[in-house]
Protein backbone atom coordinates (compact mmCIF):
# COMPACT_ATOMS: atom_id res chain seq x y z
CA UNK A 1 0.00 0.00 0.00
CA UNK A 2 1.29 3.48 -0.87
CA UNK A 3 1.94 6.29 1.58
CA UNK A 4 0.25 9.59 0.80
CA UNK A 5 1.64 12.71 2.49
CA UNK A 6 -1.13 15.27 2.89
CA UNK A 7 -0.39 18.90 3.73
CA UNK A 8 -2.53 21.71 5.10
CA UNK A 9 -3.62 23.17 1.77
CA UNK A 10 -5.46 20.00 0.83
CA UNK A 11 -7.55 20.03 4.01
CA UNK A 12 -8.42 23.70 3.54
CA UNK A 13 -9.47 23.03 -0.04
CA UNK A 14 -11.47 19.95 0.89
CA UNK A 15 -13.51 21.48 3.69
CA UNK A 16 -13.83 25.13 2.64
CA UNK A 17 -16.31 25.56 -0.22
CA UNK A 18 -14.97 29.07 -0.84
CA UNK A 19 -11.39 27.86 -1.30
CA UNK A 20 -10.15 28.20 -4.88
CA UNK A 21 -8.95 24.57 -4.78
CA UNK A 22 -12.15 23.09 -3.33
CA UNK A 23 -13.21 21.28 -6.52
CA UNK A 24 -9.71 19.88 -7.08
CA UNK A 25 -9.53 18.66 -3.47
CA UNK A 26 -12.93 16.97 -3.82
CA UNK A 27 -11.66 15.25 -6.98
CA UNK A 28 -8.50 14.05 -5.24
CA UNK A 29 -10.22 12.90 -2.05
CA UNK A 30 -11.01 9.44 -3.45
CA UNK A 31 -7.27 8.77 -3.84
CA UNK A 32 -6.80 8.91 -0.07
CA UNK A 33 -8.44 5.49 0.16
CA UNK A 34 -5.62 4.02 -1.96
CA UNK A 35 -2.95 4.28 0.70
CA UNK A 36 -1.83 5.23 4.14
CA UNK A 37 -2.41 8.89 4.90
CA UNK A 38 0.56 10.63 6.50
CA UNK A 39 0.00 13.99 8.15
CA UNK A 40 3.08 15.77 9.54
CA UNK A 41 2.53 17.31 12.99
CA UNK A 42 3.20 20.85 11.69
CA UNK A 43 0.48 20.38 9.07
CA UNK A 44 -1.93 19.06 11.68
CA UNK A 45 -1.22 22.02 13.94
CA UNK A 46 -1.54 24.49 11.08
CA UNK A 47 -4.82 22.96 9.96
CA UNK A 48 -6.60 22.96 13.30
CA UNK A 49 -5.18 26.21 14.70
CA UNK A 50 -6.09 28.56 11.88
CA UNK A 51 -9.33 29.77 10.30
CA UNK A 52 -10.24 26.12 9.82
CA UNK A 53 -11.02 25.86 13.55
CA UNK A 54 -14.15 27.95 12.95
CA UNK A 55 -15.43 25.44 10.38
CA UNK A 56 -17.35 23.07 12.69
CA UNK A 57 -18.38 20.65 9.91
CA UNK A 58 -14.84 20.60 8.54
CA UNK A 59 -13.31 19.93 11.95
CA UNK A 60 -15.74 17.07 12.61
CA UNK A 61 -15.05 15.49 9.20
CA UNK A 62 -11.28 15.97 9.69
CA UNK A 63 -11.48 14.29 13.10
CA UNK A 64 -13.15 11.25 11.51
CA UNK A 65 -10.25 10.98 9.07
CA UNK A 66 -7.67 11.41 11.85
CA UNK A 67 -9.19 8.47 13.74
CA UNK A 68 -8.86 6.05 10.81
CA UNK A 69 -6.33 3.26 11.18
CA UNK A 70 -4.75 4.23 7.84
CA UNK A 71 -3.69 7.63 9.18
CA UNK A 72 -0.25 8.23 10.64
CA UNK A 73 0.73 11.48 12.32
CA UNK A 74 4.35 12.15 11.47
CA UNK A 75 6.31 13.14 14.54
CA UNK A 76 8.62 16.10 13.99
CA UNK A 77 10.41 15.99 17.35
CA UNK A 78 14.19 16.23 17.37
CA UNK A 79 14.47 12.50 18.13
CA UNK A 80 12.24 11.59 15.17
CA UNK A 81 14.16 13.93 12.87
CA UNK A 82 17.48 12.48 13.98
CA UNK A 83 16.25 8.92 13.41
CA UNK A 84 14.97 9.77 9.93
CA UNK A 85 18.18 11.59 9.08
CA UNK A 86 20.30 8.70 10.32
CA UNK A 87 18.34 6.07 8.41
CA UNK A 88 18.30 8.17 5.23
CA UNK A 89 21.81 9.61 5.13
CA UNK A 90 23.80 7.48 7.54
CA UNK A 91 24.49 10.32 9.97
CA UNK A 92 22.48 12.61 12.23
CA UNK A 93 22.64 15.95 13.92
CA UNK A 94 23.13 16.15 17.66
CA UNK A 95 21.53 18.76 19.91
CA UNK A 96 24.09 21.44 18.96
CA UNK A 97 23.46 20.69 15.26
CA UNK A 98 26.99 19.44 14.63
CA UNK A 99 27.12 16.47 12.32
CA UNK A 100 27.92 13.12 13.85
CA UNK A 101 29.54 11.22 11.00
CA UNK A 102 29.82 7.46 10.98
CA UNK A 103 33.19 5.80 10.46
CA UNK A 104 32.19 4.86 6.93
CA UNK A 105 29.39 6.52 4.96
CA UNK A 106 27.69 3.97 2.75
CA UNK A 107 25.99 5.50 -0.24
CA UNK A 108 25.08 2.26 -1.98
CA UNK A 109 23.79 2.43 -5.54
CA UNK A 110 24.04 6.22 -5.75
CA UNK A 111 27.74 6.10 -4.88
CA UNK A 112 28.38 3.36 -7.46
CA UNK A 113 26.52 5.34 -10.12
CA UNK A 114 28.48 8.53 -9.46
CA UNK A 115 31.79 6.71 -9.17
CA UNK A 116 31.35 4.91 -12.50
Amino acid sequence: MNNILVDTGFWFGLYDKRDSYHNQAIGLYEYLSLGNIIIPYPSLYETINTRFAKNKEGIEAFEIILNKSEVTLLDDSNKAKATAHLSTFGFSRNASHRLEKPKELKLGLMHKTIKN
